[in-house]
């Protein structure tokens, strides 16, 4: 064979040798580059799921310190409205016929635990509202007694037989009442 024939084989199989060599190059250089891709897709996997944990344990803690709030917050109307009652049995107790015959001092001082009842509820926020006259509101009124009368308005308190109280602007003990109803017909 001639040189030149020797040459081209030659030169074939390097062309071949090369093409193969830099296949491998990319196989190789390919496979750390889906790794790498791999790796930032996990990644962002986990940074999405931290996130999500983070929100979740935020969203927690909110939902824990309404619920404490909430909590304190019943506590507290569940206390003023035994104070409440005690407020109303003592003012049944000064309004009663045999408080007139009773010493001056022992009514002063009757009188002066009743306002410190009512001193103590007014301190944390409860008023107490009267309703005598106004149009019958179910939402801060329980009737108690309805009576047919001309005197009064249909429908408009006559008469407040347990005082109601109000937090933040919101009932939490309605009004006892007695209300006036329309005079039955005479037919």
């Amino acid at each position: 064979m001639s040189e030149t024939e020797d040459k081209i084989p030659q030169e074939e199989s390097v062309e071949s040798e090369t093409s193969t060599d830099s296949a491998n190059i990319e196989n190789s250089s390919s496979e750390p580059n889906d790794e790498l891709a791999e790796a930032l897709c996990e990644k962002d996997q986990f940074k999405r799921l931290a996130q999500r944990a983070q929100a979740d344990l935020v969203n927690y803690r909110r939902r824990i310190e309404d619920e404490q709030k909430l909590s304190r917050h019943r506590n507290l109307q569940r206390i003023v409205l035994k104070f409440a009652d005690v407020i109303d049995q003592l003012d049944v107790a000064l309004n009663s016929d045999s408080m007139q015959d009773a010493e001056a001092s022992w009514l002063e001082g009757i009188t002066a635990i009743q306002k410190n009842f009512v001193n103590a509820v007014s301190s944390e926020g409860f008023e107490r509202f009267s309703c005598v006259g106004e149009e019958f509101d179910p939402r801060k009124h329980e009737a108690l007694l309805s009576s047919p009368t001309a005197d009064h308005e249909r429908d408009s308190v006559i008469t407040e037989l347990r005082p109601g109280y109000m937090y933040n602007g919101e009932v939490v003990r309605p009004a006892q009442v007695q209300i006036a109803v329309a005079l039955p017909d005479e037919n």
